[in-house]
């Protein structure tokens, strides 16, 4: 049976022990992180690769069929064509540049920002792209693509505006809750209240991004917690569900969120103690600053093996590259005088 909203949004949860130590455990993997001694280039280069992740494992979760090579590809492409697939890792990609933005800045999490975000997400095809989506107007029931069985019942479409309201006067008040309760919360509600035709997934997961980010758990960038719901997605969407009936007002309109934030911060526990591990490994056998594999090349820009070994020999032949180790078997290269003095004698821009 169908009820009105509550004035305000007061989500109801519990902190278990387990809960508790994988809040602990971030946050010591965090600071771990946050004090590691890297070059800029290998910054840039976690950052990139974070970003890779969270696009591919994002789309994936969602049906995404391109493999990381053709997302590689996707991502370097400048245009607006190609498949949907391609379109949508573009999108992604775009959006967390636009949730990167917004969380080093200062403005409110607003319906109006929401709205700009799933804008970038759901972009498809050439024409003058649309700067806000609005709100849904039908109802839009999540339906097992299989069995044709309806999963979830979201919320009727008049009251989703009143909903989305109330979510973003939460946040805006909920400064004082731990960073992973804050965005795992985000993230469930506007899941819950999928406010859009499409794409309210990869918006809900971006959000416990933007969320994160902005309340100084952006691991400098380096963390991809997505890759880690896609592993699981029964997992995933069962914590999701929290057990509770198929329509939203008869059970996810006021849910007891514990068996959920249990599980979102088991997820960030893992992902944060991988990165902390990779990141620690990584810097204890740090290449020098100056040199660079051709695998490395790839990643930047996208291209193939074959591509970047034409590249490099061209680059060779010109005077500006040279083999790092003289007399071995090529694995590594370098930037020839006066070329690396120049490059490397920039000031280092912001991770």
């Amino acid at each position: 049976m169908k009820r009105s909203p509550s004035p305000t949004w007061a989500p109801r949860y519990s902190y278990s022990d387990a809960l508790v130590n994988n809040l602990c455990a971030v946050a010591e993997a965090r600071a771990r992180v946050e004090l590691l001694p890297l070059p800029a280039d290998e910054s840039l280069r976690l950052r990139h690769a974070a970003y890779q992740r969270s696009t591919r494992s994002s789309t994936r979760i969602e049906g995404n069929p391109l493999d990381d090579q053709a997302m590689r590809v996707a991502i370097a492409a400048a245009d607006r064509e190609g498949s949907k697939a391609e379109q949508e890792v573009r999108n992604y990609w775009r959006a967390l540049d636009q949730v990167e933005e917004w969380a080093q800045g200062s403005n409110p999490l607003s319906e109006a920002w929401i709205q700009e975000l799933h804008a970038v997400v759901i972009v498809r095809g050439r024409g003058r792209r649309r700067q806000r989506t609005p709100f849904r107007e039908e109802e839009i029931p999540v339906v097992d693509t299989v069995s044709r069985r309806i999963e979830f019942a979201p919320p009727t479409p008049a009251d989703v505006g009143l909903l989305m309201q109330q979510l973003c006067q939460w946040w805006q008040a909920s400064e004082r809750l731990p960073p992973l309760i804050r965005a795992g919360l985000l993230s469930h509600r506007f899941i819950s209240i999928h406010p859009f035709p499409d794409g309210n997934g990869r918006c809900g997961r971006l959000l416990a991004t933007a969320s994160l980010w902005r309340s100084g758990y952006a691991f400098r960038g380096f963390l991809s917690f997505e890759e880690w719901f896609a592993a699981d997605r029964e997992a995933y969407y069962g914590s999701l569900q929290l057990g509770c009936p198929v329509d939203f007002y008869e059970g996810r309109h006021d849910p007891d969120h514990s068996l959920w934030l249990e599980y979102f911060a088991a997820v960030l526990q893992r992902a944060a103690a991988d990165l902390a591990e990779r990141a620690q490994a990584l810097q204890a056998r740090q290449e020098p600053a100056d040199q660079f594999k051709p695998t490395e090349l790839e990643e930047w820009f996208a291209v193939s093996s074959t591509t970047a070994q034409d590249w490099l020999h061209q680059w060779q032949e010109q005077g500006l590259l040279e083999p790092a180790r003289p007399g071995q078997r090529i694995r590594t290269w370098r930037l020839r005088e006066p070329w690396q003095q120049l490059v490397l004698g920039q000031p280092l821009q912001r991770e």
